[in-house]
């Protein structure tokens, strides 16, 4: 029978953000009609489908439901693009 882990004294960070994006916690909200996330577009369709979003402070990529495709960074040559 396996064991299961008990993770309860591991606590989430709390932050006042309405909007934090997953990877950096800083704030992607900027009002109630717009977001400062970016747009990830499928150029090589017809209709420029939205593959996902991209946080503009580490740039990391996202699909639509919040995956994580890429994880860049602050640090990293894509992220200081």
């Amino acid at each position: 029978m396996e064991e299961k882990l008990n993770l309860s004294h591991i606590k989430k960070k709390k932050t006042k953000s309405k909007d934090p994006c997953p990877i950096c916690e800083k704030d992607l909200y900027f009002n109630d009609k717009y977001s400062q996330r970016i747009g990830i577009f499928d150029t090589s369709s017809v209709k420029h489908d939205v593959m996902g979003w991209a946080c503009p402070h580490c740039m990391s990529e996202f699909d639509i439901d919040d995956n994580i495709m890429y994880i860049y960074g602050q640090d990293s040559l894509q992220g200081n693009t």
